[in-house]
């Protein structure tokens, strides 16, 4: 069989159904995780998040919605699934400014 022909196992539907089944047990059992001491929980649940990225059509489609709705999560993210190969690689996000930006008081400034 020509090698432009021959499929690897990896682009088969049924090892992208149980890698995005394997994402989902490690999100679901993050919790599970999380009450032991160390950050374990969040360790599955950033791996299950990436491995059902990774897999799965919908997840890509929810997840550019969510990063075109909310650009400050997004960048976050961005940042974070880059490979290395990638060029233009985004520096680092500016940490006190997202901070701020999620303590922010919208409260401030309206009177009663």
């Amino acid at each position: 069989m020509p090698d432009a022909k021959r499929k690897s196992w990896t682009d088969s539907s049924a090892y992208r159904w149980a890698m995005v089944i394997l994402g989902w047990i490690l999100i679901v059992a993050a919790p599970l995780i999380s009450w032991l001491p160390g950050p374990g929980g969040l360790a599955l649940f950033i791996i299950g998040l990436g491995v059902i990225l990774k897999h799965s059509l919908w997840a890509k489609k929810q997840y550019s919605r969510f990063s075109k709705r909310h650009p400050e999560y997004g960048r976050w993210a961005d940042w974070a699934l880059r490979r290395s190969k990638v060029t233009g690689r985004p520096p680092f996000p500016n940490i006190m400014r997202d901070i701020l930006y999620l303590f922010r008081r919208d409260d401030v400034g309206i009177s009663l």
